[in-house]
């Protein structure tokens, strides 16, 4: 589930723009599901921070070396000019794409499950339930908004 996140910082936006530019990778996501792939082969090695920055919205995402992690929480936000600085807000959550392929996870279990009852097969039935729940666990789950969290919170150091 998204949580929400807000971070009131001293510097201006112009500042914090190129804080967060220098420190990340840029990465703009496409609907080319292979693109992300191609993005982590290329840094497999090395855990860097990527995402990008459009105009005042910000999409930060943290890749751990030697990790797959195409699918992880990111952060997504906004930032806004204050009296005494900028302040981003926003929530970590999964792309939108993570979620779709959880939902796809949960109607294919879900109809392998019922097939197998309508079959006759009870213990075949839970059987695809529980694959079907550790499936989107499994998807769903990831450590990653602890990292973003740490690092946005080190921004104002």
């Amino acid at each position: 589930m998204p949580e929400k996140y807000s971070l009131d910082t001293a510097l201006n936006k112009k500042k914090l723009k190129k804080r967060l530019q220098g420190d990340m990778v840029e990465y703009k996501s496409s609907m080319n599901v292979l693109s992300l792939s191609k993005f982590m082969k290329k840094y497999r090695t090395e855990s860097v921070y990527y995402g990008r920055i459009e105009g005042d919205e910000v999409q930060l995402f943290y890749h751990r070396a030697k990790k797959r992690d195409g699918g992880s929480t990111g952060f997504y936000g906004k930032m806004t000019e204050t009296e005494k600085g900028c302040l981003l807000e926003g929530s970590f959550r999964k792309p939108l794409y993570a979620y779709i392929s959880a939902a796809v996870l949960v109607l294919f279990t879900l109809l392998c499950a019922l097939g197998t009852y309508a079959g006759g097969s009870v213990k075949g039935a839970l059987i695809f339930l529980g694959i079907g729940a550790l499936g989107v666990f499994l998807m769903l789950f990831d450590n990653h908004k602890k990292y973003i969290k740490m690092y946005l919170d080190k921004l104002d150091d």
